[in-house]
């Protein structure tokens, strides 16, 4: 009876130190979860903050910028007087800049309006040759000009857009779809000095289809290939010193591709260029 009593108490005792110790995790958690639930709201409430941050910075910026704009077609109005060409090299950096900077104005307001949850698709079916004979012709005006990449020592980039031919019909948003692949075509472009970009399409299965965007440029290390996809993001390197941008073009492109149910991802060796590709689904998807 002895031995039965004290095997008795050690199990009270240790079903109290249990009872205890659990008690103690229990409380634990809860506080755990109400940092992470703080942690949270903070970081709602911040991105909320940046949104309209941005949002405020790009219309207050737009309005002068397009007086800009419309000041440079004014003056190069055939009703104006000539301009000398001392003015009219003026005038043309002064018109490449504010292009420059609304570009970057519209970015900012479109990554807001994406980040906000105000951007929705608008599906319809793709007229994937209209699409494709449109960004040859744009993205081949930027090579020629050098627009995408200033620097002395650019040659021109050759651009090469294969025909989407055998391709099913793509159901999406035309409009996210041509800003996806301009912006990497951009992107691409900045980052090769000599070579080719090159845009082609294919079927994935029997319900998707990839869109590539290769290049034969400088490369993205390994520890890069995820980071180019943050928002401001600069590679580091002298190889990208004398490449200028705004760091939204990439986040931007992955954020609609995203919301047009697909995925974006890159496969890059330094030296040997990087290929981007695009994989979306045949037909909207299901809303969730």
């Amino acid at each position: 009876m002895r031995r039965l009593r004290k095997q008795r108490d050690e199990l009270l005792r240790l079903y109290k130190q249990l009872s205890s110790e659990l008690g103690e995790t229990n409380r634990g958690v809860v506080a755990l979860y109400a940092e992470l639930d703080q942690r949270s709201a903070e970081l709602r409430a911040a991105s909320e903050a940046k949104t309209r941050f941005m949002t405020s910075v790009g219309h207050e910026l737009r309005a002068p910028v397009t007086a800009i704009l419309g000041l440079v077609r004014l003056l190069r109005d055939p009703g104006s007087d000539p301009l000398t060409p001392d003015q009219a090299e003026q005038l043309a950096l002064l018109e490449g800049s504010a292009a420059d900077l609304l570009g970057l104005v519209n970015e900012l307001l479109d990554l807001a309006k994406a980040e906000s949850g105000r951007l929705e698709p608008r599906w319809g079916t793709v007229d994937l040759p209209g699409l494709f004979g449109a960004l040859r012709g744009t993205m081949r005006s930027i090579s020629r000009s050098g627009a995408a990449r200033p620097d002395a020592t650019r040659t021109e980039v050759e651009i090469v857009v294969e025909e989407p031919d055998g391709l099913p019909p793509l159901r999406s948003d035309e409009a996210m779809l041509t800003q996806v692949l301009r912006n990497l075509m951009t992107n691409a472009i900045k980052f090769t000095r000599e070579g080719e970009v090159r845009l082609a399409a294919r079927p994935v299965g029997a319900d998707r289809v990839a869109f590539t965007v290769s290049d034969t440029g400088i490369g993205i290390p390994p520890t890069e290939q995820e980071r180019i996809f943050e928002e401001f993001y600069q590679v580091p390197g002298a190889a990208q010193a004398d490449v200028t941008g705004t760091g939204l073009g990439l986040p931007y492109a992955r954020r609609l591709v995203s919301l047009l149910g697909g995925e974006l991802t890159l496969a890059s060796a330094v030296g040997e260029g990087s290929t981007f590709t695009v994989v979306l689904p045949l037909a909207p998807p299901e809303p969730r």
